[in-house]
């Protein structure tokens, strides 16, 4: 398993270079908040000169009162500095939460538009995607992108305001000693430029790793029942082990180019300062420059360098980011479900027509000149040897797959025409694995919160599921994730009520009772059988003694329709369905294993 997570991680590792285009639409995620990002970018100089008054004040003291000795002037330009310095503080902490409430509201709309895109997407796109990918999308590289707004641009927008202020006061001060101060600034920017190319490469390849381990995580956590029964903890472990050595040895590349950067950035500032000590001192000793100057200059160098290694740092910070938002905007961009915009018609028949479709690109059918018809009131059961394709049937009538050919229609309308929201609001569907959310069972029974206590009541006792939620203690009573304090058959019949409580205009049960006991199963099927007047009901089923009551039972075979018509009409047929009924019935009577497949 754990080849295929790194397989899928490829595609991840060769994102794209659009750098100018991902901050454009950045920018559009700031929009909202401009108001407070311009007040937050105006502060900048403010904040900058509060800094850079510093060194000065310490020049004017040295030069005007600590060398001539006029002490009455020292109390004046400490009482600056403090001022200076209070200043500085104080625009420090408003600027500070400015920023960082502008990319927290941004975290919150990505998270928001991504989450919502979410369930706009095709089917096929979870199928390729794993859920621990989408996760990762969601959180951490959302976390990433915020941060890439305060810790990246404003910071780093401030640093370089910074830097030109304190390379325009250097020049205005000293032009020989700016000169030798920025001697190290080719070098800087050779090195800069060498290292960006592997932060960026590096980083990509840290959110790539992250996803696959978090894919992984995800599925054997929800897998840990057969792990664990299957003996495949030391294989997990061992999987998980390379899964994380991989996500370690990408984020090593990321600190060490990071830590390699900061270094350079920090040697050639202390090459700089000594050019200043070289320089500047003999400046002093010959009275060509003053001590105050010399002060100030080795002041104003550390603080010259101190952003360029925060910028260093920042780099990193938008590379990181960078690669997050490639991988949300890949999201957005995803094209969203093609749905119709036709109303449904009320009532109808249900028709598959010439219906072949492929999952795989290589177009290996799965179902194949699929013909089918079922109307108001009636109940057809498909049946067939795994792999038939008869799951894939009411997935295509859900609208989660467009057929290749063929069309299907209800009511004399294309699927392809309508608007698939509403359609499927018209369908109630119970799945091979019940599912139920963590909330109250009045929530999971009624989401569109449709009916009232007594309605639901006598839901819950046609389906059979009335002892249940009373065990549980009421309507009101919290399942837990997936349904987890239920058994199996439990969540199946509060899933049944929860398909009938939309007043569905059909009915698809996909092994709907394949987890309930005789008793139970019987009890459903009554309840069905009430419950279907009026309606279409498609019903897959492995077991014959559910499929035997329907009007008409449909055999598939690798995709195609091989038999059709009622249970008594297929067996005096003495065709495939004849032959594993009488294999079904055998396997009652002596309880051998199941049959193979036809």
């Amino acid at each position: 398993m754990s080849g295929h997570f790194r397989e899928e991680n490829s595609d991840e590792i060769s994102g794209r270079h659009l750098d100018l285009q991902l901050f454009k639409r950045f920018l559009l995620a700031v929009h909202p908040y401009r108001r407070t990002a311009w007040l937050s970018l105006g502060m900048l100089p403010i904040l900058a000169l509060a800094k850079l008054v510093q060194p000065w004040l310490v020049k004017e003291a040295i030069d005007r009162a600590i060398i001539p000795g006029r002490l009455e002037l020292l109390g004046l330009f400490a009482l600056l500095f403090f001022v200076a310095l209070a200043l500085e503080g104080l625009l420090m902490y408003w600027q500070g939460y400015q920023v960082q409430l502008v990319g927290q509201k941004i975290m919150a709309d990505m998270r928001g538009a991504a989450f919502a895109k979410l369930p706009r997407l095709p089917a096929s796109y979870f199928e390729k995607n794993p859920s621990g990918r989408l996760v990762t999308r969601i959180t951490s590289d959302v976390e990433n992108v915020g941060e890439l707004f305060g810790s990246g641009i404003i910071s780093a927008l401030g640093d370089i305001v910074t830097l030109t202020l304190i390379i325009g006061v250097m020049l205005w001060m000293n032009l020989q000693l700016a000169l030798v101060t920025f001697i190290v600034l080719p070098p800087l920017f050779i090195a800069g430029t060498l290292f960006r190319r592997n932060l960026r490469a590096a980083s990509r390849q840290v959110r790539a790793h992250l996803a696959g381990l978090n894919a992984f995580v995800a599925e054997r956590i929800a897998g840990i029942a057969e792990v664990r029964l299957f003996g495949q903890e030391r294989r997990t472990l061992g999987e998980f082990e390379r899964l994380q050595d991989d996500y370690c040895q990408g984020a090593i590349k990321v600190i060490n180019a990071d830590a390699a950067l900061y270094a350079v950035v920090e040697t050639l500032g202390s090459i700089a300062l000594a050019a200043i000590l070289w320089y500047g001192g003999g400046e002093a000793l010959r009275g060509t420059t003053s001590f105050g100057t010399l002060v100030a200059f080795i002041d104003y160098a550390q603080k010259f360098f101190t952003p360029l290694r925060d910028l260093s740092a920042k780099y990193s910070v938008v590379q990181t980011s960078n690669a997050s938002l490639e991988r949300i905007f890949e999201l957005l961009d995803q094209p969203e479900e093609v749905s119709g915009t036709q109303s449904v018609p009320r009532s109808g028949t249900l028709e598959l027509e010439n219906v072949s479709f492929s999952y795989n690109d290589d177009n290996t059918p799965v179902l194949q000149a699929i013909d089918l018809r079922l109307a108001p009131g009636e109940t057809i059961a498909l049946v067939g040897d795994s792999g038939s394709g008869k799951t894939t049937v009411t997935r295509l009538i859900m609208g989660f797959h467009l057929p290749q050919s063929g069309t299907i229609r209800f009511g004399g309308i294309a699927l392809g025409a309508v608007d698939l929201n509403s359609w499927r609001q018209r369908i109630g569907w119970v799945g091979q694995e019940p599912f139920l959310f963590s909330g109250s069972v009045r929530e999971n029974l009624d989401p569109a919160g449709r009916h009232n206590d007594d309605e639901l009541a006598v839901l819950l006792q046609r389906c059979g599921a009335a002892a249940i939620v009373e065990r549980l203690g009421g309507l009101d009573a919290i399942l837990s994730e997936r349904g987890r304090n239920l058994s199996s058959g439990e969540r199946q019949l509060l899933c049944l009520v929860r398909a009938l409580a939309g007043d569905p205009q059909l009915l698809i049960l996909d092994e709907a009772t394949s987890r309930l006991d005789p008793e139970s199963e019987g009890v459903v099927r009554r309840g069905l059988q009430e419950a279907s007047a009026g309606r279409a009901v498609l019903l897959v089923a492995h077991r014959l003694a559910t499929a035997r009551h329907a009007d008409r039972i449909v055999v598939l075979r690798r995709g195609r329709i091989r038999e059709a018509g009622s249970h008594r009409e297929l067996l005096a047929a003495g065709g495939l369905y004849a032959r594993l009924w009488r294999l079904q019935q055998v396997e009652g009577e002596t309880e051998t294993p199941p049959p193979p497949s036809l």
